[in-house]
């Protein structure tokens, strides 16, 4: 697959496939909902499914989110993207299992619930790779 050259080139590390399922989760999976306290707040819904359930876990256990219910299907990104570079840079997240970390890209390309090309590219890259 070429990746559209109008956009950032992605980079095949265990960093940056970090960075790259993080950026697809804000920017196709986070939204605002309407919670019955608290009022409008963003949330990623997993639905408790495979997939993102997965792409889930890796963030909240690489420090980019926190979960916000008892069963684990709603989180909340605890940093902008601004500072995602910061949070991948951390010993939680370059500690965090590379093969977990790799399935997940894999699986959010795979299973249709909504990639963004830099997901797709690097899925591609890995499955190249075995």
């Amino acid at each position: 697959m070429d990746y559209p050259p109008w956009l950032p080139q992605p980079v095949n590390t265990h960093k940056g496939r970090l960075l790259a399922i993080a950026r697809c989760i804000h920017e196709v999976h986070y939204r605002e909902v309407q919670h019955l306290v608290k009022g409008p707040v963003m949330v990623f819904d997993n639905l408790c499914v495979g997939p993102l359930e997965l792409a889930a876990e890796v963030l909240y256990r690489s420090g980019f989110t926190e979960y916000s219910d008892e069963i684990r299907r709603f989180s909340s990104f605890v940093c902008e993207p601004a500072d995602f570079e910061t949070v991948a840079n951390a010993r939680a997240a370059q500690d965090l299992d590379a093969d977990l970390v790799r399935t997940a890209v894999i699986r959010l390309s795979e299973e249709g619930f909504g990639a963004t090309e830099e997901i797709d590219w690097l899925a591609g890259k890995l499955r190249a790779e075995g």
